[in-house]
């Protein structure tokens, strides 16, 4: 495979594309009702009175089943390649979990779009010399299946996988955003209901009062709403950490999220006294203040661009309202999350010494143990009372260790690793899947000699 040209897409990557064509364009020639009359005679009244909609059930329906299909093929190839291994080597395999297995269904699933729509070319040149409808399905098979093919072979599912992260964080961004606003909406509509209510007993000079307190009442309403959702979202961090499975995607992260101050603190302490969700409440009711002086300050400047609010037209009013939201998103994303991350997980100090306790235990130490023939002899002068010891050498420098161990990660052994290179560079946990040679895999936490070697996450 070393000498395969880097233009054409190597076997893999074809078979994986002619499965995804020939697995959807099927599917959607079987079900068309279109194509189901043409092809086989039937009455085409059908046809006159079919709405667009068909069709498009019909492509979402196909489009769907491919998660399941590459799910089920990738499940088929692993036992097949299970039992290979098994008759070749008399060796079990290493297990591959269930989202590996899905992992190629949402891969399937996210380059089909783009595998018809860069295939469009192909199916056209396929089309020319068609006349019937099975020729015009070859065509579209193979004009897919080529478009696949190389999407497969240059890794667009990485590329989409860095898309999809940055528009996830930008939809976390903005959903926080409107947790931020809808929250004082909820907590406060008691005080609004009350303030209108009393609206026709109250004087006109008490106004400006009754409006002052409103605004303390909603803002310490809120308040109280952001440090129950951060209390109830810390316990359900934790019950999540309890069932979500080991292999699949977010398990560190969630792990990781477990183990700060915020979460911790949560299973021990009462809402009331979780400090950390009212500090966390207090850094939400900073930014609702700052994202109310923003909207102001941009509304002020879009009266002196277009003039009365009444006066903008709607496109004025959406380039006013894209610019409120992204500065929003960008406030949040660069101050108000750091700084929340900074509250949920403690003090940096503490961090710092148990980084600092971790490099003093360290198993990186390289220095020599003391040679134990002048330990001995300086212990058989202490007995017989002399008072002159020899200082203890340092042994020679012990013969370097063997890299024979390997890391089992994304479904493929890694290594070899000595053990120090197992810590420092895989950065090995107890639920690790390592081995030694040839054995079989276990895990990192069952094996003494690795005790030292773990690195706690």
């Amino acid at each position: 495979m070393n000498n395969w040209p880097k233009f054409l897409p190597d076997p893999t990557s074809c078979a994986r594309g002619f499965a995804l064509s020939i697995s959807f364009w099927l599917i959607v020639s079987l079900l068309w009702p279109n194509a189901y009359y043409y092809s086989y005679g039937f009455s085409r009244r059908y046809w006159y009175t079919m709405r667009s909609s068909d069709f498009q059930a019909v492509i979402t329906f196909a489009w769907l089943c491919q998660i399941l299909l590459f799910a089920f093929y990738h499940w088929g190839l692993t036992k097949l390649a299970e039992w290979v291994e098994i008759r070749r080597h008399n060796q079990q395999p290493p297990t591959v979990s269930a989202w590996q297995h899905w992992r190629e269904g949402v891969i399937a699933f996210l380059t089909l779009p783009a595998a018809i729509v860069m295939g469009i070319p192909a199916i056209s040149i396929f089309m020319l010399p068609v006349n019937r409808s099975s020729g015009a399905l070859i065509a579209l098979i193979l004009g897919t299946a080529l478009a696949s093919a190389y999407l497969y072979h240059f890794r667009f599912a990485k590329l989409l996988k860095i898309i999809l992260k940055f528009l996830g964080i930008f939809y976390a961004d903005l959903l926080k955003i409107f947790e931020l606003l809808l929250v004082p909406v909820v907590t406060g509509t008691p005080f609004f209901l009350l303030t209108i209510a009393t609206a026709q007993i109250l004087p006109k000079q008490l106004l400006p009062l009754t409006t002052f307190f409103l605004v303390v009442c909603v803002l310490l309403s809120a308040i109280v709403g952001y440090a129950a959702l951060q209390y109830w979202s810390a316990h359900l961090v934790n019950w999540a950490a309890m069932w979500w499975p080991a292999e699949s995607p977010g398990h560190s992260r969630i792990q990781a999220r477990k183990a700060w101050k915020h979460n911790t603190t949560a299973t021990s302490q009462s809402f009331v006294r979780h400090t950390t969700s009212w500090h966390l409440a207090a850094n939400d009711a900073t930014n609702l203040i700052c994202l109310n002086l923003i909207a102001s300050v941009l509304g002020v400047i879009g009266f002196l661009l277009f003039g009365e609010s009444s006066e903008w037209s709607e496109t004025q009013e959406e380039i006013l309202g894209s610019a409120v939201a992204l500065v929003w998103v960008a406030l949040w994303h660069f101050w108000g999350w750091p700084r929340e991350v900074e509250i949920a997980r403690g003090k940096p100090e503490a961090k710092k010494s148990q980084s600092s306790a971790k490099k003093k235990r360290s198993p990186n130490s390289n220095s020599a143990p003391p040679n134990p023939v002048e330990q001995e002899l300086n212990q058989l002068k202490a007995t017989t009372g002399m008072n002159r010891m020899k200082s203890v050498r340092r042994s020679t420098q012990p013969t370097p260790e063997i890299a024979d161990w390997y890391v089992f990660r994304s479904g493929e052994a890694k290594g070899p690793y000595t053990k120090l290179q197992l810590w420092e560079i895989q950065e090995i946990t107890a639920r690790t899947k390592v081995r030694r040679g040839e054995a079989e895999w276990q895990r990192a936490g069952e094996i003494p000699e690795l005790g030292s070697y773990l690195t706690q996450k």
